[in-house]
């Protein structure tokens, strides 16, 4: 019996695991992980929002903020409540927004060392490094053509930097782009803004279900299916985000899955998954490095750190993280209500003050994207 099957086997307690509320994220995160252990056993409450009634010794948060009366009340209850910020630090406003309401956690379960660090400022709660486990599984087919193209994925938002990226480079291969096309129209202002600031004019044609060619790109509706198509037919992967304070805090997933599928895969040097896998042993191809990320060698390369480094995305693995987390955390210390409402009110006027800057500075924008128009 391994050490994760131990774990797991002696674990006497119960934990409640949500608000699972059909996110990629909680399904990932919570769902999953949640319906693994109770495979196994585990005493697990699945739970969908802050009002349901709670049964259990630990509590593991993922990703949505609960107010600060709800953690008062589980740690006046003596309740250890853990926190999966996933990526919800998407604005430097967002983090002074929960700046105060963090230090009343028991623990963090981080899957970027940047995100620790964030919250390591204001939280003294110890922080357990956790993985996303290896969702998306590929079988690979020698008989399978490989195609001379590269994939990419991502959200709408990141858009703008894989044009970016396009059109700096003379590229002899094909780019096939999926992303989440159904919610273009909740982002066309927000691209034609941000590739205003890169100046490239915002342009959508041939749109269909399937796809659609924005600035000269033709960009494809994401499917699990079509990624999995495409992740045994393309020679490599890539990522290219614009580097932002969102960008930087988020989990090395899209790295992973490729990588871990033994995909050859590149990204920024500033990217936090060159630095994920640069800790555990692989140097990632930089975006500069096409001719590497293409070569037998770089391939054979991720090939055997596959081999030997695959075991961290075993969800077997990430399962009994989570409960060692738990076993694991501390109680707040005991601290002044007063000073800590008047601090929490406080930071809630940075965050406030901050978000009114970034709402002037986008509106500042639209206007000079008007004026250019007209």
């Amino acid at each position: 019996m391994d050490y994760s099957q131990r774990t797991t086997m002696d674990f006497n307690g119960s934990i409640a695991i949500g608000p699972l509320v059909g996110l990629p994220s909680s399904n990932w995160v919570g769902e999953d992980v949640a319906n693994y252990l109770l495979r196994q056993n585990v005493k697990i409450q699945k739970f969908s929002d802050f009002n349901t009634p709670i049964a259990a010794k630990y509590i593991i948060v993922v990703k949505l903020m609960p107010s600060v009366e709800w953690l008062l009340d589980k740690a006046d209850a003596g309740i250890k409540v853990l926190y999966a910020p996933v990526d919800i630090f998407h604005s430097h406003y967002v983090y002074w927004q929960y700046k105060e309401r963090l230090k009343l956690f028991s623990g963090f379960l981080v899957h970027n060392d940047r995100v620790g660090d964030l919250v390591a400022k204001t939280a003294p709660a110890p922080q357990f490094p956790i993985e996303h486990y290896l969702k998306y599984q590929v079988e690979h087919d020698s008989r399978i053509p490989k195609q001379k193209a590269l994939l990419w994925i991502g959200h709408l938002e990141y858009i703008p930097s894989l044009l970016c990226f396009v059109n700096k480079r003379s590229l002899n291969l094909r780019i096939r782009a999926l992303t989440d096309l159904e919610k273009l129209p909740a982002y066309e202002n927000y691209l034609e803004k941000s590739l205003h600031k890169i100046r490239i004019p915002y342009t959508v044609a041939n749109k269909t279900e399937d796809g659609a060619v924005i600035c000269g790109l033709y960009v494809e509706q994401w499917s699990e299916q079509k990624q999995a198509d495409l992740m045994k037919s393309c020679v490599a992967a890539f990522d290219t985000k614009i580097d932002s304070f969102a960008y930087d805090l988020k989990p090395p997933t899209k790295a992973q899955q490729f990588i871990y599928n033994k995909l050859p895969f590149a990204c920024s040097e500033s990217s936090y998954s060159f630095k994920y896998f640069k800790q555990h042993g692989l140097q990632v191809a930089k975006l500069t490095e096409l001719e590497y990320l293409l070569s037998n060698q770089y391939r054979e390369k991720v090939e055997r750190f596959c081999d030997a480094e695959r075991w961290r995305v075993d969800i077997k693995i990430v399962g009994a993280s989570y409960i060692n987390a738990c076993q694991n955390a501390k109680l707040p210390r005991k601290f002044s209500k007063i000073f800590f409402y008047l601090m929490n009110s406080l930071y809630f006027l940075v965050y406030l003050t901050l978000r009114l800057v970034d709402k002037l500075i986008t509106l500042s924008m639209s206007k000079i994207i008007k004026r250019v128009k007209s």
